[in-house]
């Protein structure tokens, strides 16, 4: 069955555009026509059939344009209804009181236009509904209110501007109630939601993504590129099938690599993460949003400078270690225990637990402190930067490293750890460098450790937008031919004739040349340069070349 003709749809959304002309109209009547009662405005009202004039094919035309979006759909049927029955309404009776004024009829032309505007109030609330929910024009409502206009005791929040984030392990997350969902209700419920299911579509139940709309099912489970929805979400956003709308908020790449992973792997609706073994790149998204996060929740604030510097000096002395402000604007601290060597293990680190928040580089490069100790980074997690260098710990100590969510700088030089301890690190969303010579990591390990912290897809969209750029600024240049002549040409692989600067007497920079009737002259500078090309003649000889057997482009003197 094919839908309205697209003109039909063109002058159909000229509703959202004109209403609110006739509203202003309508209003502005019925106050005029209020303020002529009182004797100090009784020619208030003396301009209303200039506004009768104006309002009557506004409302008009404001209700025809709406019964065309109606052939659209995608709204309650029931709100619509109501919708555009109250708005043709309001736009008839506007007209049946513009012929009692026209009849002179003037009390029935004021009780007209007083239930015209009691029409466009109650025409207004249904559109406001349709767009924005059933409980728009009362959401808010003062709370004795609010349940006598049908709102609820309850105030809505406004919705989340991105998925909330779980404190369980990603592999225990529902995939769609967890993961899924979440994206729907961000970026397509407005649309596709119980208040406005645009194309027949809904998106707010798992029943309701499989069901599909108007065109058909909104996903393949198993083959996420042939889904309507994973086709429509990767358009140009200039096409006009591209969901979200343009001008609507749009998910990440990370939110439809999501999606499509799901569809892929069968649209489960009440699997679990875990089950359905996801790959390195989508347990890196999904421990950005459920694990990483997690961790950065945990995080605590340091505590001031002024408050910390006193028991930092203190552990520096007893410890024999360094700890000092990284500076003096910021309370993050620095500590060096390499210094101390073999004498600092694990007892002296639990010592530092006092300062662990505000710890921002620790150094235990050389110490004694083994697997075990290292469960006081727990205890630190502010850190940036960490050197376990030439220390002897394993594969365990990592699982207390990967818990440090504020991490960048990690060095394993000179250590036991190996591939299967390396690929514990690859959740952790800020590392970038990691220092692993003469360790057990194979380059195997390495290459595949830096393939899961890679996020291909994201650096593919920057290389199209260089790409693009540099196509810009092609477009944007300008080339200039000077038409060099060929008696000016510098044959191919030629060598300057000169080893010393005809202008100076230095000798030649072998980049500074120009070429002069076929030859390659080198200058030791570009001021020499221009020199020789402002007057050539007072040079040549100095080049053992004389005017006549250089300048050989006319006949000789007889």
């Amino acid at each position: 069955m094919s839908g309205p003709p697209e003109i039909v749809l063109f002058l159909g959304r000229l509703h959202v555009l004109l209403i609110h002309l006739p509203i202003a109209l309508v209003l502005l009547l019925a106050t005029l026509e209020l303020l002529a009662r009182f004797p100090r405005f009784r020619h208030a009202n003396a301009n209303t059939g200039l506004i009768l004039a104006l309002a009557i094919p506004a409302a008009v035309f404001t209700a025809l344009c709406g019964w065309m979006l109606s052939l659209a759909g995608g709204y309650p049927a029931h709100l619509l209804q109501w919708h555009k029955w109250t708005g043709i309404s309001t736009a008839a009776i506007v007209v049946v009181a513009g012929v009692l004024y026209r009849l002179e009829l003037k009390t029935a032309f004021r009780w007209c236009l007083f239930i015209s505007t009691g029409a466009l109030i109650l025409a207004s609330h249904f559109g406001g509904s349709l767009t924005h929910g059933s409980d728009y024009l009362v959401r808010y409502a003062p709370r004795p209110f609010r349940n006598w206009l049908g709102a609820g005791s309850q105030v809505h929040p406004a919705p989340p501007a991105q998925p909330p984030v779980s404190t369980k392990p990603p592999a225990e997350a529902q995939v769609f109630s967890e993961v899924v969902q979440p994206i729907l209700q961000k970026d397509c419920v407005s649309c596709h939601g119980p208040s406005k299911a645009k194309g027949k579509l809904r998106l707010d139940s798992f029943a309701a993504v499989l069901k599909g709309g108007g065109s058909g099912p909104a996903l393949v489970p198993g083959k996420a590129g042939n889904s309507e929805m994973i086709k429509r979400l990767r358009l140009d956003l200039g096409e006009d099938d591209h969901m979200p709308p343009k001008d609507k908020p749009q998910p990440t790449s990370g939110d439809i690599t999501l999606l499509a992973w799901w569809i892929d792997a069968g649209a489960s609706g009440d699997k679990k993460v875990g089950e359905l073994k996801p790959p390195l790149a989508i347990t890196r998204i999904l421990d950005s949003r459920f694990g990483a996060l997690r961790h950065l929740a945990k995080a605590v604030p340091p505590k001031p400078l002024k408050d910390i510097l006193p028991l930092a000096s203190s552990l520096s002395d007893d410890l024999h270690i360094v700890v000092m402000a990284l500076s003096q604007k910021d309370a993050w601290l620095e500590c060096n225990a390499g210094v101390a060597g073999t004498s600092f293990g694990d007892a002296q680190l639990a010592r530092l637990a006092p300062l662990g928040p505000n710890l921002r580089w620790l150094d235990l490069g050389g110490t004694a402190v083994t697997d075990a100790g290292l469960a006081q980074l727990e205890t630190m997690p502010n850190l940036s930067r960490l050197h376990l260098e030439r220390t002897a710990i394993t594969d365990k100590a990592l699982a207390h490293v990967s818990s440090l969510a504020n991490l960048e700088y990690l060095n394993l030089y000179a250590t036991a750890v190996t591939d299967a301890g390396l690929r514990g690190l690859e959740q952790m969303p800020r590392l970038k460098q990691v220092y692993l010579w003469e360790t057990k990591v194979t380059s195997t390990g390495a290459t595949e450790f830096t393939a899961a912290r890679t996020d291909t897809e994201q650096l593919d969209k920057w290389q199209q937008e260089i790409e693009q750029l540099k196509a810009k600024i092609r477009d944007a240049q300008i080339s200039v031919d000077l038409g060099t002549s060929l008696a000016n040409a510098a044959p191919t692989n030629q060598t300057p004739i000169n080893t010393m600067c005809p202008v100076s007497g230095k000798p030649i920079d072998p980049s500074k040349t120009f070429v002069y009737e076929g030859r390659l002259i080198a200058f030791c500078c570009n001021d020499c340069k221009a020199k020789f090309e402002q007057d050539p003649k007072a040079f040549l000889a100095k080049l053992n070349l004389t005017v006549t057997n250089t300048l050989a482009s006319g006949p000789k003197a007889p």
